[in-house]
């Protein structure tokens, strides 16, 4: 009698691997052939091949490109740079941005000294640090400085003599 070896499970016989399928599909599908899904895939695989050839740059411009900030001015503490400098600064730059606005001397005194109270007292403690404040903030006190009364921008007036702008 002759016995034979039943193997516990199953029997798996050498075949072509993933590399071996791969390989023969793309030569069906990519390669050769006149069927739809042949010429689908070709068609598929040049333009996605000619979309990354020609937009790539774009994608990675978009991606490094920093994000706008429309609504806020950033200034940069220099070197013995005080809130009251860097409030002044930061409405020199907004009003040669908005040129329509034509503030006195005395308004302009006025609108640092509150801007200056928005900037924390940390910013100012090293060199390098940006300060930003919002349009938002800052046309607020535009709005401030024109509702001042005559008796206040005299006495404004008297601070603003010793400021050159």
């Amino acid at each position: 009698m002759e016995e034979k070896y039943i193997a516990p499970g199953p029997i798996f016989e050498p075949g072509p691997g993933w590399g071996g399928k791969l390989k023969k599909w793309f030569k069906k599908y990519v390669l050769g052939g006149d069927c739809t899904l042949c010429k689908a895939t070709r068609y598929v695989l040049v333009f996605g091949v000619l979309v990354l050839i020609v937009a790539w740059p774009k994608f990675n411009a978009l991606k490094q490109s920093p994000a706008p900030t429309e609504n806020k001015i950033t200034e940069t503490v220099g070197l013995n740079d005080g809130k009251t400098q860097l409030a002044r600064k930061i409405l020199a730059k907004y009003l040669s941005q908005n040129t329509n606005l034509n503030p006195s001397k005395a308004q302009k005194v006025f609108m640092e000294t509150v801007l200056r109270e928005k900037i924390p007292d940390e910013a100012t403690k090293k060199i390098g640090n940006e300060v930003e404040l919002n349009y938002n903030e800052i046309e607020q006190v535009i709005n401030l400085s024109n509702l001042l009364s005559p008796l206040q921008l005299k006495k404004w007036e008297g601070f603003a003599q010793r400021v050159n702008f």
